[in-house]
Formats: structure tokens, sequence, C-alpha cells
């Protein structure tokens, strides 16, 4: 507090400036000035009247809590100085992005006061945007972990429920099928790529082969492949947004058989790059993510339909299951957790839901990789 004179226009006039802060709360205070007072009595006055309208307005706006602004700021600030192995980077930086981008219009907004009818009104907007279902749950999941982080930390009492809670989120509508090649197609995709020596070619074609995810493919070294066994290890990950090596997307190793074509391409592709780390070529342009635009470009002059790179992986499982594979097994050799997402691709194979579920029992790996369709076996004429 201070209670100052200062001269204007000739003339001695008084300024007050009280500055009060919550005494249990860090952070939190209120300031203010009044300037242009006659008297240092009218100061004194004032000074008082303003002390007690900014102590009381603090301790109300101190029982209401911080905003949500706030609680976010404060969020991000313990997440990037201090560890959380809870939660990736990336993870986080996606909740963040996404939170930062749809939930600006509770800035200002004291968590006390976001209830169900808030979120409930936001997510209804993110549906007009005809926004993802996948996107819908994670901004949900965001919101969820700000919140708990806020409670678990004392920074905002009282609350019992999550204004989420409750809210559940539009079952999603596939508006049409997913993008995915038939056998036919697949083989015209990879000889015509070899055909033209496209660089890419070696990529495309273990991808087919194997069901590696493409961050799995760029972290694939020769170390990984074991050809006594006849079986590549799967244990870790490129991350496009860190450029660094991590573990696989499901979090643990998995082992994925070579058919006999897949032996024999890679020792051919061995014994042509030798001394290189890497199976595979490390493309810039795929370091930066941006491998679906060369597949797609690929494709149209192909006269193909237009496909990203992950679907590479799903024409790998759906041909498995084509071929009578069980859906358990295929899990395995993928590297899902659960048969969700496998659902989708027995819809694609073309195989009966209810029937698919009497074929799981799991088998060896090798078994299934024999029954793989030869995906390399073309016509003399290509």
């Amino acid at each position: 507090m201070a209670v100052k004179s200062y001269e204007k226009d000739g003339k001695s006039l008084w300024m007050v400036y009280v500055n009060v802060r919550h005494p249990t709360v860090p952070g939190v205070r209120k300031q203010s000035k009044i300037k242009g007072l006659k008297t240092e009595s009218a100061a004194l006055q004032e000074e008082k009247k303003l002390l007690q309208r900014l102590t009381s307005e603090l301790m109300s706006e101190a029982d209401l809590g911080p905003t949500w602004g706030e609680v976010v700021n404060a969020w991000e600030l313990d997440f990037r100085s201090s560890e959380h192995p809870e939660i990736a980077k990336a993870t986080f930086d996606d909740h963040l992005s996404i939170l930062r981008r749809w939930t600006a219009e509770f800035e200002d907004v004291r968590l006390k006061e976001m209830g169900r009818a808030e979120v409930k009104q936001l997510l209804k907007r993110i549906e007009r945007e005809q926004k993802s279902r996948s996107f819908t749950i994670k901004l949900k999941a965001g919101i969820n972990r700000v919140f708990n982080w806020a409670i678990d930390e004392g920074r905002v009492k009282g609350i019992v429920v999550l204004p989420t809670e409750s809210l559940k989120v539009g079952k999603w509508v596939e508006d049409k099928p997913p993008e995915i090649l038939n056998i036919e197609e697949i083989r015209l995709f990879l000889s015509e790529a070899k055909k033209l020596e496209h660089p890419w070619y070696p990529i495309w074609a273990v991808a087919l082969l194997t069901g590696m995810r493409s961050g799995e493919l760029q972290a694939l070294l020769w170390t990984d492949l074991d050809f006594t066994k006849s079986m590549i290890t799967v244990s870790k990950s490129f991350d496009k947004r860190t450029r660094l090596i991590k573990t696989t997307k499901a979090g643990y190793w998995r082992n994925v058989p070579m058919s006999d074509e897949l032996k024999s391409f890679l020792l051919k592709l061995r014994k042509s790059n030798p001394g290189v780390k890497n199976v595979l070529p490390q493309f810039n342009v795929w370091k930066k993510g941006e491998q679906a635009r060369v597949i797609r470009a690929f494709c149209k002059g192909m006269g193909l339909p237009s496909i990203r790179f992950h679907t590479l992986r799903a024409c790998f499982a759906t041909q498995l299951l084509s071929n009578n594979i069980a859906p358990a097994r295929v899990m395995k050799i993928c590297g899902w957790k659960d048969l969700k997402t496998m659902e989708r691709y027995v819809r694609l194979a073309g195989i009966d839901e209810r029937g698919a579920t009497d074929t799981l029992k799991l088998g060896t790996d090798e078994d299934a990789m024999a029954e793989v369709i030869d995906l390399f076996k073309f016509k003399a004429d290509r």
C-alpha cells in the first residue's frame, strides 16, 4: 500500500495504490490505484475503503478458485518442468493443442463454474464441425486430465463430479468404407513400383508383407532380423515429432515371422546395401511424416484407389483374415491390444463377424505366415 503526493499543472495532488495478496493461495492478488485526490486526509480515507473492497473481492474470487485458462497454463508448466511417465510427451502435446484451440471460450471461466451444460454445448459444437469421434473422445479426455490434475494438486476444492461425467460421445457412423486395396490391386501396386524402380518400393513391399507401422519400419535395423529363425523382432518406433526412437505404439515388443517371399526379398536388399544399419531407406520426406503424399501420388499415376501409407498395414491384416487366419493370431502379429480394432478389418475381409469369434484360438505365428498370399508372385508379362 502507498499514499504519495505528486505535482500536476502546478498543483499538489495525492495518489493511493493498494496491492492485496491472498494469504494462502499463491498467485492470487488484487490491485488498484486512485489518483487526483486533493488532500492527504482524503487519500488516507480512500486507501482504507480501497483496502476493504479489494480484500472482500479477493476472498470471494479465491473461494471460486482459478479460471480454466490459469489451470491449463499451470498444468502445462508442471508437465514441462517435471517427469510424468504416465503420459507421453506427444500425447500431452496433442491434448494441449486441442484444449487451447477448442476450449478458448472457457479461458476466464472459473473451474467451479464449468458444468455439464457448458461441456455439453462444446461437444455439440464439435459435432456440428463434423469432427471425428476419436477427436471428440480425445478432447473429453483432455478436459478430464486437467480437472483431475487440478484436484490432485489442490488447485481447486469442492469439485466432486467432473463436468464430462455421464456425457456420452455419439456413435461414429462410417459414411464410406475405409481405404483398402484388393489382392489384384496389391499385386499391380507392387509390380508397377518394382518395374519403375520407385525409390519407395522396398518400403512399401516390406510394409505389405509384415503389417508393420510406418514408425516401426523406419526404426527397423538389420540386427532386428533373424534369418535363421525367419523372424523379425519389432521393439521400437521412430517418432516424427521428436525425431527420436521410442517404444512401439502398443508399448511392447512382438515377433513378425518372415514368409519365404519376404525373406528372399530382404536378403537381396541387404546384399545390395552393405554396411548400413537401417533395413529401409531413410528419406527426409518420410521422417517428416509425409509418406501418405508420396503413396497417393503414385496410386493416382497408376489409376489405383488413393490410399495412405497406413492402408498397407490394413491390406496385410485383411489378406491374413481372408485366408482364414484367426483374428487373435493376426492381432498378435500386428501388435493390436484388443478386438475393437480387429472388428474393422474383419468386416473389410468379408468375414461374418458372428462366426469370427469361433476361430479365436491362439496358434503359432509361423503357421499364420505360411498361409499368407504370395504377394510377390507376379505374372511373367508384368
